[in-house]
């Protein structure tokens, strides 16, 4: 009992990791940002969703800033502390990107793989994350991507960084990096449990979706099928193309009695075919021979 009180009391006065510095005062943020660290490392990235910026820092000296793109608000950012997991320069995402039909015309701009459905015959386009560097197992992180109006959330999670200041990050961070995310938003677990659902959300839809173009893909090949017995069919209603008994030849159209069909090549001798035939009887003597015994 002594040695759990001891415990609790631990925790109480663990040291908690020191707050981020306070974003500095300036007349006026130009984009894309600022680097000012020459070759030194980046030793922690402070980003606020409320104003769209990510302050940079080397030990406490402030050495560059950038504006950042996070989450609209129904693809939040997870607000809280963490750690560049994963560095990957060319990586390209396997959830979103463009869809295109058959024809190769762009049919939707914001695809999603397990929620959207391409047409037959139609391609995913995958969204490039250039200077990937990942803060989450499921997939946040940072990387280039476009900011359309600086200032405002526009991405569906990540962290989108401007073409020029996303290299810079890249190369200054390593594997470990403190990154700390403040501002409205949800905590980690309160934004797995909503990506839980938004999945669950999702699988119903594509479900939907794909027994929806089924059913389409059924109904017009019923539509334009024939009967068996349809004479408008391929086969003539009975197999052979022209309306009559199977095994009926077709009749000749000039008029002229069809030639006798000859037997099939390697047939045996003798083998019947299927022209008539006439019976040969042995011719009869003109003068008889007697019987034997009988009188000359």
């Amino acid at each position: 009992m002594l040695g759990t009180v001891f415990l609790a009391s631990c925790q109480l006065f663990k040291k908690k990791p020191p707050p981020p510095p306070p974003e500095p005062v300036k007349e006026q943020w130009k984009y894309p940002g600022e680097w000012t660290g020459g070759n030194k490392p980046i030793t922690s990235i402070a980003i606020n969703v409320d104003v769209q910026r990510a302050m940079l820092y080397s030990g406490d000296e402030l050495v560059g800033w950038t504006y950042v793109a996070s989450g609209i608000p129904s693809f939040p950012t997870p607000t809280g502390s963490f750690k560049i997991l994963e560095k990957v320069k060319d990586k390209v995402s396997n959830l979103y990107g463009k869809g295109y039909d058959a024809n190769g015309k762009l049919v939707n701009s914001d695809f999603k793989q397990g929620r959207d459905l391409l047409p037959p015959g139609g391609r995913f386009e995958a969204a490039k994350m250039t200077y990937f560097m990942r803060l989450t197992g499921d997939g946040v992180g940072m990387h280039i991507g476009p900011i359309p109006k600086p200032g405002r959330r526009a991405s569906h999670g990540c962290i989108r960084l401007p073409s020029k200041m996303a290299p810079i990050l890249f190369a200054h961070t390593s594997i470990g990096t403190p990154v700390t995310i403040t501002g409205n938003g949800p905590d980690y677990q309160s934004y797995l449990k909503q990506s839980a659902e938004k999945a669950k959300a999702n699988a119903a839809k594509y479900a939907a979706a794909k027994k929806k173009a089924e059913d389409a893909a059924a109904a017009a090949a019923a539509a334009t099928a024939l009967a068996p017995d349809d004479p408008n069919g391929p086969t003539g209603g009975n197999g052979n193309g022209t309306g009559k008994p199977a095994g009926t030849a077709p009749a000749p159209t000039n008029g002229t009695t069809p030639a006798p069909t000859p037997p099939p090549l390697g047939s045996p001798p003798g083998t019947p075919s299927s022209a008539p035939t006439e019976e040969v009887k042995p011719a009869v003597p003109a003068n008889p021979a007697p019987a034997p015994g009988a009188a000359q």
